[in-house]
C-alpha cells in the first residue's frame, strides 16, 4: 500500500476518533427527539464519563484490517477529552519502523482542536517538538463548513442524531443487551447527511447542504449506519458507526465503537504549547484548497 494511502487511512482513523470523543455534547433545539437523541442529551448531562475505543480501518491491497484500541476520558460539556490509542496490523514497510509493529497516539482534544503525540514524532518534526496540532473549525471553513453548525454538530453525533430526527428519519430497536454488565436497549438507525443538512434553517440549510454534498461526492459516506445502546437511566452506554470514505482513488473503509461508563467528573485537559507542538492546520487548509 502506498504510503499516501496509509497516511489518509490513519487521519481517518484520528477523524473518528475525534468524533467518538466529542460524540455527547450539544444542547437541545427545542424539538421533539426520537429516544436516541434524547438519551444523547441525558448522556451530556451527566459531565463526563470514562470511555473505550475499538475500531478498524480496512484498506484495499491489504489482508487483514488496521485494528485499533484505546481509552480516555470526555467532559461533554467542555468538548475536551483525551485518549491513549494503539494501531496493529499495519503493513509491514510501516510496522517494521515501529517498536513490535505497532503505532502509539495520544490523542488531546480542547473545543475544536485536536492534539496528536506519538514516538513516531521522536525526531521527526520542526523545532524538535513532539505533538502535532490542527485547528478543525479552519478545517471545516476549508470545507465551506460554518464551524458554529459543524465542527461543534458535524463532528457530534449527539447534533448527527437531531439531524436524524430533524430529516424525519427513525431508529429501530435491534435487541436488549448487557453492556460491561449493564441492561441496556439497542437502537439502529441510518444518518442520511444530506437529509439532515436539508433539514437546517435560513442560509445555514444551503451552505451545510452545498458542503454536505460535495464531501458525500467525495467519500460515498452520504448514508451512515449508527448503532446506541441505552441504559435504564437514559444514558449511553455504547455508540457504532461505519464510514466508508474515498481515499487516493481507493475506499477506505473504517468501523469504531466506543463504550462510556463511570459518568460524573472528568479529569481537567491540559494540552501541550509553546515548541512542543508543531501546527499542522495552515498545512491542511493549503493542501484542501490546492485540491478544490
Amino acid at each position: 500500500m502506498k504510503g499516501r494511502t496509509l497516511t489518509a487511512a490513519l487521519a481517518a482513523a484520528a477523524a473518528v476518533a475525534a468524533i467518538l470523543v466529542l460524540a455527547l455534547g450539544g444542547g437541545s433545539n427545542g424539538t421533539a427527539l426520537d429516544p436516541v437523541a434524547q438519551a444523547a442529551q441525558t448522556t451530556a448531562r451527566a459531565g463526563g464519563a470514562r470511555m473505550t475505543f475499538t475500531g478498524t480501518v480496512s484498506v484495499p491491497g491489504v489482508s487483514a484490517p488496521i485494528t485499533i484500541a484505546g481509552s480516555g476520558y470526555v467532559n461533554f460539556g467542555a468538548f475536551e477529552g483525551e485518549m491513549w490509542l494503539s494501531m496493529a496490523g499495519l503493513p509491514p514497510s510501516a510496522a517494521s519502523r515501529l517498536p513490535g509493529g505497532t503505532l502509539q497516539m495520544t490523542e488531546i482534544f480542547k473545543s475544536a482542536t485536536l492534539y496528536i503525540g506519538s514516538p513516531l514524532f521522536d525526531g521527526k518534526l520542526p523545532g524538535g517538538a513532539h505533538w502535532t496540532k490542527l485547528d478543525l473549525a479552519r478545517v471545516d471553513q476549508a470545507l465551506g463548513l460554518d464551524p458554529s453548525s459543524f465542527t461543534s454538530g458535524g463532528s457530534n453525533p449527539a447534533q448527527y442524531l437531531r439531524y436524524l430526527s430533524a430529516a424525519g428519519a427513525t431508529t429501530s430497536i435491534a435487541g436488549h443487551e448487557r453492556v460491561r454488565g449493564v441492561p441496556t436497549t439497542h437502537y439502529v438507525g441510518t444518518l442520511d447527511l444530506l437529509k439532515a443538512a436539508a433539514a437546517q434553517p435560513g442560509a445555514d440549510q444551503a451552505k451545510l447542504k452545498a458542503a454536505l454534498g460535495r464531501l458525500a461526492s467525495q467519500t460515498g459516506a452520504a448514508a451512515v449506519p449508527i448503532g446506541v445502546w441505552i441504559d435504564g437511566q437514559g444514558r449511553v452506554r455504547r455508540l457504532s458507526l461505519t464510514l466508508a470514505e474515498q481515499t487516493s482513488g481507493q475506499q477506505v473503509a473504517v468501523a469504531v465503537a466506543c463504550e462510556y461508563f463511570d459518568f460524573g467528573p472528568t479529569p481537567t485537559v491540559n494540552p501541550p504549547s509553546g515548541s512542543e507542538v508543531f501546527d499542522l492546520t495552515e498545512r491542511t487548509v493549503q493542501g484542501l484548497s490546492s485540491t478544490g
